[in-house]
């Protein structure tokens, strides 16, 4: 075989492997016992606070899980709130808090999400898309059909976290791969 013949062989194997690159993870809760199916890599969205600390940000990891229970499918959408600012002396937002409701922003359009009646809407048992110990708001919201395809359409620019009085905090997309939200979809068959 000629050097060209194996370079092109050699060029075609490696982009055949780098376009599963962002394949989700499927696994059984050993919790609930509830199959998913988790985003690859979450998107992240950021916020600074320069009254807090120079330099710092409070950040989004947000994705999109399936679960199966029983052959019941539905679609989440996570959102997991965590921060390099030490918080420590600040009071704490009280368990029996709200989880907020959210606007998902496009240049020209929004979607706007109701949360799940608990915090692990798809019978996941520990956070997915950060560290555990980082976490300090989880919330899961369940997708129709429509709104997992606006979701796999692009990559919303900003996402506001709107609070029980209605006063919106905006985090901005700060790293959001497109190729983990496709591959989601085409390992979930959607």
């Amino acid at each position: 075989m000629s050097r060209r013949a194996s370079l092109v062989l050699v060029i075609l194997a490696l982009s055949g492997c780098s376009s599963h690159e962002f394949r989700p993870e499927e696994r059984l809760d050993p919790k609930t016992a509830v199959n998913v199916t988790i985003m690859a890599e979450p998107w992240v969205f950021a916020r600074d606070v320069p009254m807090l600390a120079a330099n710092a940000r409070d950040y989004l990891s947000v994705g999109v899980v399936e679960s199966n229970r029983a052959g019941s499918r539905a679609y989440w959408f996570g959102v997991f709130a965590w921060s390099t600012i030490d918080r420590s002396a600040l009071p704490r937002p009280s368990p029996s808090a709200r989880l907020p409701g959210i606007r998902l922003v496009w240049p020209d359009s929004t979607l706007e999400l109701v949360p799940a009646g608990s915090a692990s809407g798809p019978g996941l048992s520990e956070p997915v898309f950060v560290e555990p110990k980082a976490v300090v708001l989880e919330a899961w919201y369940p997708l129709s059909g429509e709104q997992l395809a606006q979701l796999g359409a692009a990559t919303p620019i900003a996402i506001a976290l709107i609070d029980e009085t209605g006063q919106s905090t905006t985090y901005k997309k700060w790293q959001a791969h497109p190729g983990a939200m496709k591959e989601f979809l085409e390992a979930t068959g959607n």
